[in-house]
């Protein structure tokens, strides 16, 4: 009887002492980098945003404002030995300064609504040096459902001045990622489709995936249906957190050609990691590459 006088006083105890539950995540750790469309107009209005349409080709649906830049088209090196390869640093600052971007603007990105193309801009603005850049959540589809107006023609620029700074940091090569495979420090994140994963669908002179790499096609962080917004926050770090896919980890992701690489790189930074550093040559260079080791 004695014993049980004291039982809720132990209770007490061991719920002081449990360590406390995660809070849940509400909002992504970097949120200032998805901007809703509702938001935008606002923005527009204080701001001297510098809004670029990275859709491959612009219709009749174009926000006011907005300068065209097709961003896969217009990212990719032509003469570079690995296909759709990004375009090095002094073509990249020549094509910012013809669509008129300068150092210290503020850009905000969009595209159909998946992000791929954004995204592509997104990582070649980072790399190259220029980091106050946002998507906009859900593209020109997300705009239209907020019944936001629209107009036919897209903006010129005067010349810009931008100039490039590069951040060898996030990006890597083929001897780089070789050496990754074997590293509990680094996770080598495949963006790709589960059927390229395994080696089932070969677009390369071989198939399958770079060793001890985790698989996560890039489109399972948008909601499957209807608009392709992002999943909220939690549901991203959970869908990461069960691949073992962590913040304290260097994270290097890749695709085919680093389109999808680098939607995953943006997705990352989303998410607060802080260590994200792309294979750009992903595996249009190490499926064609000899003795490249591959699961």
């Amino acid at each position: 009887m004695r014993a049980l006088k004291f039982l809720p006083l132990l209770l007490i105890f061991f719920y002081a002492c449990a360590p406390a539950e995660p809070e849940p995540l509400t909002d992504y750790p970097n949120s200032h980098l998805l901007l809703q469309a509702a938001e935008l107009p606002a923005l527009l209005a204080t701001e001297d945003v510098f809004l670029i349409d990275a859709r491959a080709e612009v219709s009749d649906s174009i926000i006011p404002g907005s300068v065209h830049f097709p961003a896969i088209s217009e990212l990719t090196d032509p003469d570079h030995p690995v296909a759709s390869f990004l375009i090095g640093p002094e073509v990249f600052q020549e094509k910012m300064r013809s669509i008129g971007l300068n150092n210290n603007d503020r850009v905000v990105i969009y595209d159909e609504g998946n992000s791929l193309a954004a995204a592509r801009l997104f990582y070649a603005l980072d790399y190259y040096g220029f980091s106050n850049t946002s998507l906009l959540n859900g593209g020109i589809e997300g705009w239209l459902n907020e019944g936001l107006s629209v107009q036919n023609m897209h903006h010129t620029k005067e010349l810009g001045s931008f100039q490039f700074d590069v951040q060898e940091t996030k990006s890597c090569d083929i001897t780089y990622i070789m050496e990754a495979a074997n590293d509990p420090n680094k996770i080598i994140f495949d963006a790709r489709s589960e059927d390229e994963y395994t080696g089932t669908d070969v677009r390369a002179e071989r198939g399958g995936h770079i060793p001890n790499a985790v698989n996560l096609e890039w489109s399972k962080v948008l909601q499957p249906e209807g608009t392709p917004y992002f999943l909220p926050a939690q549901e991203i770090q959970d869908i990461y957190s069960s691949l073992g896919i962590t913040p304290d980890k260097e994270v290097i992701p890749h695709c085919h050609t680093n389109v999808r690489g680098s939607h995953a790189y943006f997705t990352l930074r989303l998410m607060g990691y802080d260590s994200v550093r792309p294979y750009e040559g992903s595996w249009a260079e190490y499926g064609n590459a000899e003795g490249a080791i591959i699961q």
